[in-house]
């Protein structure tokens, strides 16, 4: 029996066609080296709504099966992750992307190094789910359901506080550490990664970008505390936000560079609490944008989507600081001979890179904070009709979006970053 989730369906991204019981059982056989294992039962359900996830179809899956001689069942707990394989607009543009490429290399080849460097530190700790499964002709990942061990999403909408930003950067410090280490040791195993949301081979979703920096726009003008004068920066950034955020991407030499998750925010980590809700652990998930570029990339973009706004103005330098000192830490306990900056050299490039905190602040951090889901999806951020632009308009009504931006707008035009420089 295959049971589907019962939520409404409108509210799900559906699963795929071909996950199905005899495409499992061929699975558990092989990963459990019994060629008559039977499955008995089987239960397939959404595990993403709309909204938490623009770039992939997540799905959770419970399989009871019987092994050889067995008379009880035993039970696995998945997770699979497609692609949008019967969407040939949202396919088309993240192909141009090599999402599926990316992520499929990630869990298959790059993860299980970076997870064997970390257990040889002198704090090992888990960072990523266990892969079983790479299935290249579904552009498939199957691999634990983290939420049988009790791992949970955290609130999107509520953003983390300092204990979770704390070990949402220990755990990206480490990350970025490992990965620096395995490039050293295998020269350009992980360079070949570039392409990121912003890289220098495509421009795919530069119609979603450009025409949220015009809604940024147009706020900016109907906001007593912006006006006139930041509307029309605004408008003309539009022409060069995209040439600005490649170049943060932009792997420097000199600086220190690193394979980053490129898409860092709270929908992809999840977390495990204890009695009193504290946060005990945190996997991280979804790496699909990984590239060779600055830790910059993952640092603005984290900071700008998913910490809450009172630290995020208030302790970022400490918390900087914090991040730097786990990765120069890491460094040093798996022997890294390459360039390691010292904490001004970090902040410097941080600097450096800066742009792209505007970029997400505008745009990144409308979508990840939006409240408003029904029209959630890829075709509502990226083409220009009128669900789109109704929308794009939507996600600027968000009252936490606006006070944020009433704050840093002023701040990112005091240093210039609102400039069109050429």
């Amino acid at each position: 029996m295959v049971e589907q989730g019962k939520q409404d369906a409108k509210d799900f991204h559906p699963a795929p066609v071909w996950l199905d019981e005899p495409y499992l059982e061929r699975l558990l056989k092989d990963l459990k080296k019994d060629p008559n294992l039977k499955i008995t039962d089987l239960e397939i359900r959404p595990a993403t709504a709309k909204g938490d996830n623009y770039a992939s179809v997540m799905t959770r899956v419970k399989v009871f099966y019987l092994k050889s001689g067995a008379k009880n069942p035993e039970i696995e707990y998945y997770i699979v992750k497609t692609t949008y394989e019967n969407d040939a607009f949202s396919s088309g543009i993240f192909s141009q992307y090599q999402v599926s490429t990316t992520e499929m290399r990630m869990y298959e080849k790059i993860l299980p190094q970076l997870t064997s460097l970390i257990g040889k530190t002198r704090q090992p700790e888990k960072l990523f789910a266990k892969t079983l499964h790479v299935d290249y002709e579904h552009e498939a990942i199957i691999f634990e359901d983290l939420a049988v061990p009790g791992y949970v999403l955290a609130d999107r909408l509520i953003g983390f506080d300092l204990e979770h930003t704390r070990l949402g950067l220990r755990k990206l410090a480490k990350m970025h550490a490992a990965a620096a280490v395995l490039n050293e040791r295998q020269p350009g195993v992980l360079t070949q990664f570039d392409h990121g949301i912003f890289n220098r081979h495509t421009q795919g979703f530069a119609p979603f970008f450009v025409n949220m920096v015009g809604v940024a726009s147009n706020f900016a003008k109907e906001c007593p505390e912006l006006g006139e004068p930041y509307a029309k920066k605004l408008k003309e950034l539009q022409k060069r936000v995209m040439e600005y955020s490649e170049r943060v991407y932009d792997p420097q030499p000199g600086e220190f560079n690193t394979l980053v998750h490129g898409d860092y925010w709270v929908n992809n980590v999840m977390l495990r609490y204890g009695e009193q809700k504290e946060p005990l652990d945190m996997t991280l998930i979804d790496f699909q944008f990984c590239s060779w570029s600055s830790p910059a990339v993952d640092l603005h973009y984290f900071f700008n989507t998913s910490v809450q706004s009172a630290i995020r103005f208030e302790q970022q330098d400490a918390l900087i600081q914090y991040y730097h000192s786990v990765l120069v830490e890491t460094l040093k306990d798996l022997n890294f001979g390459g360039y390691t900056p010292t904490l001004r050299q970090l902040i410097l490039q941080l600097e450096k890179g800066r742009f792209f905190a505007v970029t997400v602040a505008l745009v990144c951090q409308a979508i990840l904070t939006n409240d408003q889901t029904a029209d959630a999806d890829f075709h509502a951020l990226m083409k220009d009709d009128e669900r789109g632009r109704n929308f794009r308009k939507l996600l600027y009504t968000n009252k936490r979006l606006q006070d944020n931006l009433k704050y840093e707008l002023p701040r990112f035009d005091r240093s210039g970053l609102l400039d069109v420089t050429d």
